[in-house]
């Protein structure tokens, strides 16, 4: 698995559209403008973390990752040598674990250059919590790819699982706390987001957020148990 996993970022490191994407979207985070105070600042740039940034990295990713791997006949190739259906599942969740974590690293660093280079007096205790909540974007971002490799590895169509990762990172948000809202019921408190949300608010009081645990066990956890089920009953061409 561990040559798959080299190889799958060897393809995506090789792509100049890849760079391009993400340096776009970088360029895009140091030039905003920045805010008066701190407090303000570190809300604005979470802001542009867990929605813009996301969006912008998570297409260039799945093409790398999922389409180009499955359009070249490679995955067929994989498992007609005999690696496992789960190996390839996570494999290519280990791919983009890799790559969100390398890319918001340096997403955290240009927003510390950034407000130092605008003489914003950030606290170390604000940069902790600038640094925790990347690596929760990083986790939102494994469970969104969880749900939308779910979809290619039950239907063979990378086309599904973009259009529903696309979906999930433009809109679940919004449309759960519409629904939670509308019925009065903790349906968003209870979703992925939700349980996220709660999680980082109890980390930056200082305490364990326990909410971390269903969101990784229940989510991401049940949506890759699905996804091998399904995947071990889909009968594709060798």
């Amino acid at each position: 698995m561990i040559n798959v996993i080299r190889a799958d970022m060897g393809r995506v490191f090789r792509k100049r559209s890849f760079y391009i994407i993400v340096l776009l979207v970088l360029v895009f985070l140091a030039t905003r403008e920045s805010k008066d105070t701190a407090p303000e600042q570190m809300e604005y740039m979470k802001s542009y973390l867990s929605s813009f940034l996301l969006f912008g990295v998570s297409i260039p990713v799945f093409l790398g990752i999922y389409t180009d791997d499955f359009n070249s006949g490679s995955v067929i190739n994989l498992i007609g040598k005999g690696m496992s259906r789960k190996k390839v599942i996570f494999a290519k969740l280990l791919d983009v674990a890799a790559v969100l974590i390398a890319f918001y690293s340096v997403a955290y660093v240009i927003i510390l250059i950034k407000n130092m280079a605008a003489g914003i007096s950030v606290t170390p205790n604000q940069n902790l919590s600038l640094l925790v909540f990347t690596l929760f974007c990083v986790l939102r971002g494994i469970g969104f790819f969880a749900v939308a490799s779910l979809i290619v590895f039950s239907t063979w169509s990378t086309s599904g699982g973009m259009t529903t990762l696309l979906v999930l990172l433009a809109s679940s948000k919004t449309i759960l706390r519409l629904l939670q809202l509308k019925f009065t019921k903790p349906i968003y408190d209870r979703s992925f987001d939700g349980l996220l949300d709660a999680a980082f608010a109890r980390f930056d009081a200082g305490h364990f957020g326990w909410h971390i645990i269903p969101a990784i066990v229940i989510y991401i956890g049940g949506t890759v148990l699905l996804s091998m089920i399904l995947f071990k009953k889909k009968e594709i061409d060798l």
